[in-house]
């Protein structure tokens, strides 16, 4: 009993953003779910059991959306984390001072709103005064329908996800790199270790606890991806950007069939579980500390 009366003020205090919690994921979550076996009416909603899990099983544009999802996630973070690491590598040996500037610098980026981020990139993609046809034109290259083009415009916005929103992984990465013990490193050297034996041997070894929080929060986070659709490509050309989270916006707030578009939500919701535990367990073992 004396536990529990020591113990009683500090959960008073966890009670709020625990019930904000419950307010805000579990109810939701579960009200999803409730949707998802249920068909709007005139008359309210009606149970309809398994039939809008029978509709987004059989329809083929939503295998079609969850592939270009998995392509946009691997690339995005891939090319993301390798970036990273690469730019965490450089700023590492530098002092704190000018770490902080760089850390600064790329940080930047992912303060601004997505929103912002993509109207300037909607500029930069622009067919006929667009910066990166200018500078295409500049050096003798035809311009390139960047958004236009079902060929690339995934890849165009692949592109922008990657350039703006690496700062946290930065930081994370060149914090932890300043974590890992100096006698390591020192006793790689009295070895006659060169600097990319140090890192390929010492530093990214004790990076494995990092890298399984960063690939599993990226990808989490990529395959929930919907502003950059929304604000670049509304899912086109010929809807060769349309994203599962796209396509559950659509069948939400265009086509009110908020059934089926919970049905897509709870199935996205199961596939990304399964990979961050996947992951998690995959890459969790004999980790260095």
């Amino acid at each position: 009993m004396y536990r529990i009366r020591k113990a009683l003020p500090g959960y008073l205090f966890l009670l709020p953003a625990c019930l904000m919690f419950a307010g805000f994921m579990f109810l939701p979550i579960f009200k999803g779910l409730q949707l998802s076996f249920q068909k709007w009416t005139l008359n309210g909603y009606e149970w309809v059991g398994f039939s809008n899990y029978n509709q987004v099983f059989g329809d083929s544009f939503f295998w079609k959306s969850l592939w270009i999802t998995a392509v946009f996630t691997v690339i995005t973070v891939v090319a993301g984390l390798v970036l990273s690491l690469i730019a965490a590598f450089m700023i590492d040996p530098f002092q704190q001072r000018m770490q902080g500037v760089f850390k600064s610098a790329f940080y930047l980026p992912s303060v601004a709103p997505i929103v912002i981020v993509s109207i300037i990139w909607l500029w930069l993609y622009h067919p006929s005064f667009g910066l990166l046809n200018y500078l295409l034109e500049f050096v003798g290259v035809s311009p390139v329908l960047w958004l236009g083009d079902p060929k690339i415009a995934l890849f165009s916005i692949i592109l922008m996800t990657v350039a703006v929103s690496q700062g946290a992984n930065i930081l994370i990465l060149v914090t932890s790199l300043g974590g890992i013990p100096k006698d390591y490193q020192e006793a790689a050297r009295i070895d006659g270790a060169n600097l990319w034996q140090e890192m390929i041997k010492i530093k990214l070894p004790m990076l494995k606890p990092t890298l399984t929080y960063l690939i599993v929060v990226n990808t989490v986070g990529s395959f929930q991806v919907f502003a950059p659709i929304y604000m670049l490509t509304a899912g086109g050309p010929n809807r060769s950007t349309t994203t599962i989270g796209f396509l559950i916006y659509e069948n939400a707030f265009k086509k009110f069939d908020f059934g089926v578009a919970s049905a897509q939500a709870v199935i996205l919701l199961v596939i990304v579980m399964i990979i961050a535990i996947f992951q998690f367990r995959t890459m969790s073992e004999d980790l260095e500390y």
